[in-house]
């Protein structure tokens, strides 16, 4: 009995401080004619299930000294200066739930980063529900919010697949995120079909707007 009670103590001592690893990418959007003009943002839900610390660390850039490397082994070099913001998770999401946000970091190479562009967030976050929202550069809280960066450069790729990295722009960026701490398994946030019926909606729009400016 007392040898179970210390494995039972073992197993969730190694649970609190596992980490979960998933996997996404950045795709560019355009408007009708062809002409880029942003890129989208991924949601992901979990929750902390009592008070205390969590990392979460992105992996994307693969050109680190200028040299192209696929650090993730997806066998292609598709990438972006990422952005990372964390909400509260009330079910209505608004400025109201920022906690915090992170470009560029120093600390994020236990998951294998080379590049100090990779974001990173390391803070004590109390029990509940969150919301990470990751982007491509320039990406502000109010497009984190609506799942759309109407910035307009990232992704990219390199112009060859080895050597030396000459950026090129892609129509999607991979990346990786790995969070730490007494959490949950990272869910989408919003279910991939679900995702393009909107962007399509929102790119309708748009076409609709020029066309009554015109």
């Amino acid at each position: 009995m007392k040898k179970a009670f210390i494995a039972t103590l073992l197993a969730l001592a190694s649970l609190s401080s596992a980490a979960a690893s998933l996997e996404g990418n950045i795709r560019a959007l355009h408007d009708q004619a062809g002409a880029r003009i942003g890129s989208t943002v991924d949601h992901w839900k979990f929750s902390a299930r009592s008070t205390g610390p969590v990392a979460i660390d992105v992996l994307s850039w693969e050109a680190p000294s200028g040299s192209a490397t696929d650090l993730n082994g997806d066998g292609e070099i598709a990438f972006f200066d990422s952005v990372i913001y964390l909400f509260r998770d009330d079910g209505v999401l608004d400025a109201s739930d920022f906690v915090a946000a992170n470009d560029n970091s120093s600390a994020t190479f236990d998951d294998g980063s080379q590049s100090e562009l990779d974001s990173s967030l390391s803070l004590s976050l109390t029990a509940g529900n969150y919301l990470l929202a990751i982007g491509a550069y320039l990406l502000n809280e109010l497009d984190a919010i609506s799942g759309i960066n109407h910035d307009t450069y990232y992704p990219v790729s390199c112009a060859t697949p080895t050597g030396a990295c000459t950026r090129v722009q892609n129509d999607h960026g991979d990346y990786r995120i790995t969070v730490t701490g007494d959490v949950t398994t990272p869910t989408s946030g919003l279910p991939e079909p679900a995702a393009i019926g909107l962007i399509g909606l929102g790119l309708a729009g748009l076409g609709i707007l020029n066309r009554r400016r015109r």
